[in-house]
């Protein structure tokens, strides 16, 4: 009887030990492991926008501890909203695989430097507490990136300025004030999306002083320009043209058609437009309407604000992928050596005349302005600068203006005509 014990027991002995193979070897959890929920959710990597921000969803293993994974999520996530914001400013993959390398060393691996803000909006721990998911929202630093990507040539100057003015006119419809705040909510999304929006309220003053003809005859040229866009200026307005085009190439205006309020139901129409000041041609029209509901207790005049900002963002909306086709056109024919030529000594209707031979002589020329006592304008081409100022010297004489030309340099890219 005694060996059949003994068989017994250690039959029961390596089932027991059998038994404890078969069942899976878990590492012992830290506090730190208790306190997060874990999911059998598989987690899908993307980055989509939001607004400003750009919402990073990353995945990434745990090696060793959560606090580890969840750094190295967060620092993943930062590169991958930055490589979005990159890339949705360029609108050009080739242009961004052309100067990879120099991203990822410059703004990849140093995101702390391009980011304003980044919030987590999810965690999660999953696949037995194998992986770790996070998605963070993230604000790109706008100018910094566009510093970087200018120095590296992947944007021009002029194009990572993207200067335009932009104008809310609603004459009697809505009050003055109103309207200023419908024009400085707009400027804040155009400069989201890359823009430096300049009020036309901003200006309005010095640019009345600076053509000596008062705030009405100021307020009359910016109310035919919004009602028709088409309007091309005359004698009266033209130096005011002038004046708006050393200031932003684009203008985007938007013009109130409509405000009324049926018991606490505020309609609201807005007609809008982006024209090109240089080119003097019209790219985008559209118009849009917006029913607003008030609240018992809320302001009317609030609302009928609200209401137009809203009917004025669909508008923008809807011409802002123009206005960034728009650019892109402008840059690509931006090509070969960038050429300055200044004018001194000329009075300002001679100027305006200068201004206006310029524009019809090249059609896609850079802004210009005022620098001391001379005007300046620049032009990127693969002309020689020996062809150009030959260009410009007949530009003045057919506009009866009369100019000593540079001497003929070959290595220079600023040339002076000075009046005779």
């Amino acid at each position: 009887m005694r060996p059949m014990f003994w068989q017994g027991f250690a039959l029961a002995a390596a089932a027991f030990i059998v038994g404890c193979h078969d069942k899976p070897q878990t590492p012992p959890k830290t506090e730190e492991d208790r306190r997060i929920d874990t999911s059998d959710e598989l987690w899908q990597e993307n980055v989509s926008k939001e607004g400003d921000a750009f919402d990073a969803t990353v995945v990434v293993p745990v090696k060793d501890t959560i606090n580890n994974a969840q750094k190295d999520a967060r620092e993943q996530a930062r590169r991958r909203a930055l490589e979005m914001a990159v890339k949705d400013y360029l609108r050009d993959n080739a242009k961004y695989d052309q100067n990879a390398d120099e991203i990822n060393r410059q703004i990849l691996q140093q995101t702390a430097k391009y980011i304003k803000t980044d919030t987590e909006v999810k965690h999660q721990v999953f696949n037995n507490g194998h992986q770790y998911g996070l998605t963070l929202r993230v604000v790109a630093n706008d100018q910094a990136l566009k510093n970087v990507l200018q120095d590296l040539g992947a944007i021009r100057a002029g194009i990572a300025e993207k200067k335009l003015i932009l104008v809310i006119y609603g004459g009697k419809n809505v009050d003055k004030d109103l309207i200023g705040d419908v024009g400085r909510q707009l400027a804040e999304d155009y400069n989201k999306q890359g823009y430096t929006a300049i009020l036309w309220d901003d200006i309005a003053t010095d640019i009345a002083e600076e053509r000596n003809v008062g705030d009405k005859a100021t307020e009359a040229f910016i109310q035919k320009f919004v009602e028709n866009p088409e309007f091309a200026g005359d004698t009266e307005y033209q130096g005011t043209l002038s004046a708006l085009r050393s200031r932003g190439r684009l203008m985007v205006g938007f013009n109130v058609i409509k405000v009324a309020v049926q018991g606490r139901t505020v309609n609201t129409g807005v007609k809008s437009f982006a024209k090109d000041l240089v080119q003097g041609r019209v790219f985008a029209n559209h118009q849009e309407y917006n029913n607003r509901q008030m609240a018992n207790d809320s302001d009317k005049d609030l609302a009928i604000s609200q209401s137009v900002y809203e009917s004025a963002k669909l508008c923008s909306k809807a011409s802002l992928k123009e206005t960034n086709d728009w650019f892109d056109k402008i840059e690509q024919l931006k090509q070969g050596t960038e050429y300055t030529f200044k004018f001194t000594g000329f009075g300002d209707d001679e100027v305006e005349q200068i201004d206006k031979q310029w524009r019809q002589t090249f059609s896609s020329g850079g802004d210009g302005n005022m620098e001391g006592k001379s005007y300046v304008r620049t032009y990127t081409g693969t002309e020689k600068g020996a062809e150009l100022c030959d260009k410009v010297d007949m530009m003045l004489k057919k506009g009866g203006l009369s100019a000593k030309k540079p001497l003929p340099d070959s290595r220079a890219t600023t040339f002076e005509f000075k009046k005779k």
